[in-house]
């Protein structure tokens, strides 16, 4: 049986927005990591996200939003994504694949998110990455194969999945969607 989950990067220090971001407020009320996980949380069979090991009143609301919602803490997110990205990958090695979701991109069509999952499961393509695409410019989630979970397990630093993506090109999917929320991000406060 496949256990196809969304693994929520929101362990990152918010330098440029100024405050939390993860706490800010979108237009439609919720906070931008509750958002992202909501959404998460309808499209995918598991949900788990990584925050920093400061992190336990947003540890405690997220648990409020769902018993299906599994948080870690990554004690060496201060030294980049590449670990915050490792540490959950090692939390999720049943998972027979990931969905990399930053928790500051709430902007996916819900069209998108099923898309993607549809993809994954439908492909013949053995140990696929999956990487939405719109006007030609990669974007988020990607998902992974559980067979690439080692590789990804070994980043560090700032660095992201792109060295597994580059190193695996026979393996990749790229899906062109109509959704400018898979390449929207919140750096800002005017990014809301």
């Amino acid at each position: 049986m496949s256990n196809l989950g969304a693994l929520i990067l929101a362990a990152g220090q918010s330098r440029r927005f100024g405050s939390d971001k993860r706490e800010a407020q979108l237009p439609s009320g919720e906070s931008v990591i509750t958002a992202t996980v909501r959404q998460a949380c309808n499209h995918f069979d598991s949900v788990c996200v990584v925050l920093r090991s400061i992190d336990q009143a947003v540890a405690e609301m997220l648990t409020q939003l769902g018993p299906d919602i599994n948080v870690t803490h990554a004690p060496m997110a201060h030294l980049g994504m590449g670990h915050s990205l490792a540490h959950g990958i090692d939390q999720v090695r049943d998972w027979s694949g990931a969905a990399i979701c930053l928790a500051d991109m709430p902007f996916h069509r819900a069209e998108t998110l099923s898309a993607l999952t549809r993809q994954f499961g439908q492909t013949s393509l053995p140990s696929p990455i999956i990487v939405p695409m719109h006007e030609g410019q990669s974007g988020h989630p990607v998902i992974f194969h559980r067979n690439h979970f080692d590789a990804l397990s070994k980043l560090e630093g700032d660095q992201g999945a792109r060295r597994v993506i580059e190193g695996n090109t026979d393996h990749l999917i790229k899906i062109e969607l109509e959704d400018p929320g898979i390449v929207q991000d919140i750096d800002q406060p005017e990014d809301l």
